[in-house]
C-alpha cells in the first residue's frame, strides 16, 4: 500500500507497537521489587517492504517480533548450584551451633567442671577417709556429674531427632515444589505450543527451581517447549508431567530414596542442599553422642574397677546395659551407696568390719585417675591390685582430656562449616549481583525507555494528524 493510506497504515501499526512497548515497560516497573522477576524487552523489526516499479522498495512500518526475558542461563545455573552449596553449609553450621550449646564449654556449669569436682571430692576423701561429710560430697558431686551426662545425652537425642524431622520436612517441601513445576509445565506448554513466550511462567519456573536446589542439589533439563525435567542423585523425579516422589530411607537415618512405580524405592546420594547439610550434621551428632557414651563407660568402669578392687566389692556406678550402649543417659551412682555413704570404699581393705581407720589410699587411687591415660576398658584395662592403679594406655587420654578432645573436635568442625558458609555467602552474593545486573529492573533505564516510546508514540500520532489533514484537503478541498 502506497501513498497517504500507506503512511496512515505505517503510523497506526507504529502506535500499537509503541503502546505495547510502553505496556512492557510498565510491567517491568511494576515488578521492580518482585523476587525472581526477569526484565522483559520488546524486540521490534521492520515490516516486509513492497516494491514500487521504477522506484524500488518502500517500507511498511514496524512490528513486534517477540517479547523476551533478559536472562543469562549460565549465570542462573551457576547461582542455583552455589546457593545449593551455601544452604548445605548454613544448615550444617546451624545444627552444629546447637550442638555446641549442649556441651556449653568452657563454662562453670559444664561437664568439664563436674569432672573436676568429682576428682576433687575423691582427693578430699583421701585426706579425710572417716569423715561422713567427705563421702557425702563424693556422692553429691558424682550425682551432679551423672545428671549433667543425662541432660546432655537427652539434649543430643532431641537435636538428633529434630534434625531428622528437618530432613523429613525438606522432603515434603521438595515434593510439593516438584508438583508445582509439573503444573507449570502444563501451563508453559499450552502457551509455547502457540508460538508464544510464557515469560512470567518461566520466571516462576526459575524461582521454584532455585528453591528446589536449596533443598537438595538437582540437575535440570528442558525440552523445546521449555518444559523442565528434574534429576536428583541420578534418578529422574520429573519428566514432563510424570512425577516421582522423594522419601526417607528406612535403612539409613536421614537417607533419601526415590519412590518408583510399583512401590520400589531407589536409594540416592546427594552432594549439596540443606538436606545434605543435615545429613552431615547427623554424622557429627552421632559421633559426639558416641564420645559421650564412651566417656561415661570408660570413667565409670575405671572408678568401679578400683572401688570394687576388680569386682570383689560393690561398684560405685551402675551402668544400665539394657539401653543399647547409651551409657551417658543411664549411668547412675550405685543405689546402695546412695542409701548409705559409709559403703564407699576409701581404704585399701574393702572387707566390711576390717576397715583400717585413717586409710584413704583407695580414694586417692580413684582421685589419681584424673591423670591416668585410659583406653577402652572393654579391651585395654589393666588393673594392679597391689598399687590399686590402672596402667596408663599408650595413645590413651585422661577423662578430662578425652572430653576436651571431643569439644575441640566439635569446635573445629563448626568453624569449618562457618568458614565455608561465609565464603559461599560471598560467592552467592557476587552471582546475585551479576544476575541482577543482567535480569534486574533498573528504574532509570525504564524511565528512559518510557520517554523514548512516548516520544515515538507522539511522533506517529502527529504523522496521523498530518495525513488526516492531507486527506481532508484532498477529498474536501480539491476538484470542481
Amino acid at each position: 500500500m502506497s501513498g497517504l493510506f500507506g503512511i496512515l497504515n505505517n503510523s497506526s501499526k507504529a502506535l500499537n507497537v509503541q503502546q505495547s512497548a510502553l505496556q512492557t515497560t510498565s510491567h517491568n516497573v511494576a515488578n521492580a521489587n518482585t523476587e525472581g522477576y526477569s526484565r522483559q524487552k520488546v524486540n521490534m523489526v521492520a515490516e516486509n517492504p513492497y516494491t514500487v516499479s521504477g522506484i524500488g522498495q518502500l517500507g511498511t512500518g514496524v512490528r513486534i517480533s517477540s517479547v523476551v526475558r533478559i536472562v543469562d542461563p549460565y549465570v542462573n545455573n551457576q547461582l542455583r548450584n552455589e546457593n545449593s552449596s551455601l544452604e548445605m553449609h548454613k544448615q550444617k553450621s546451624d545444627v552444629l551451633g546447637q550442638l555446641e550449646v549442649v556441651f556449653n564449654e568452657p563454662s562453670e556449669t559444664g561437664l568439664n567442671k563436674s569432672i573436676s569436682q568429682v576428682f576433687s571430692s575423691w582427693t578430699h576423701l583421701a585426706s579425710n577417709p572417716e569423715l561422713a561429710a567427705a563421702k557425702t560430697m563424693v556422692v553429691q558431686n558424682s550425682e551432679n556429674f551423672t545428671d549433667n551426662l543425662h541432660h546432655m545425652s537427652n539434649q543430643i537425642e532431641k537435636l538428633y531427632d529434630g534434625t531428622v524431622k528437618s530432613i523429613e520436612k525438606d522432603v515434603l517441601d521438595f515434593n510439593a515444589k516438584v508438583g508445582q513445576l509439573s503444573s507449570l509445565n502444563k501451563q508453559i506448554f499450552n502457551v509455547a505450543v502457540k508460538g508464544e513466550s510464557p515469560n512470567d511462567l518461566l520466571d516462576q519456573q526459575d524461582k521454584i527451581l532455585g528453591e528446589l536446589a536449596g533443598i537438595t542439589g538437582v540437575e535440570a533439563s528442558y525440552d523445546k517447549f521449555n518444559r523442565i525435567s528434574i534429576t536428583v542423585g541420578g534418578e529422574q523425579v520429573l519428566n514432563g508431567n510424570s512425577i516421582k516422589t522423594l522419601g526417607t530411607s528406612s535403612d539409613s537415618v536421614g537417607g533419601l530414596v526415590v519412590n518408583q512405580e510399583g512401590g520400589e524405592k531407589t536409594a540416592i546420594a546427594i552432594k549439596t542442599g540443606s538436606i545434605k547439610g543435615s545429613q552431615e550434621a547427623l554424622v557429627e551428632i552421632d559421633n559426639k553422642k558416641q564420645d559421650l557414651n564412651d566417656l561415661a563407660f570408660n570413667f565409670a568402669t575405671a572408678v568401679n574397677t578400683i572401688h570394687s578392687d576388680n569386682k570383689e566389692g560393690i561398684p560405685f556406678f551402675d551402668l544400665d546395659s539394657t539401653k543399647d550402649g547409651n551409657y551417658a543417659s543411664s549411668i547412675t551412682v550405685n543405689s546402695v551407696i546412695l542409701n548409705d555413704v559409709t559403703k564407699i570404699n576409701a581404704g585399701k581393705n574393702i572387707k566390711e568390719g576390717e576397715v583400717v581407720g585413717g586409710d584413704g589410699t583407695r580414694a586417692q587411687a580413684i582421685a589419681s585417675l584424673q591423670n591416668t591415660l585410659l583406653g577402652d576398658p572393654k579391651t585395654d584395662i589393666k588393673y594392679n591390685k597391689d598399687t590399686m592403679s590402672i596402667t596408663n594406655v599408650v595413645g590413651g587420654s585422661t577423662v578430662s582430656g578425652a572430653y576436651n578432645n571431643t569439644v575441640t573436635e566439635m569446635g573445629i568442625v563448626k568453624q569449618q562449616a562457618d568458614n565455608m558458609a561465609e565464603s559461599q555467602e560471598g560467592l552467592v552474593s557476587l552471582l546475585k549481583a551479576r544476575r541482577e545486573s543482567i535480569s534486574g529492573v533498573s528504574i532509570n533505564e525504564e524511565v528512559a525507555d518510557t520517554m523514548k516510546y512516548q516520544t515515538a508514540f507522539q511522533a506517529n500520532s502527529r504523522i496521523i494528524s498530518v495525513v488526516s489533514e492531507m486527506l481532508d484537503t484532498l477529498i474536501n478541498r480539491t476538484g470542481v
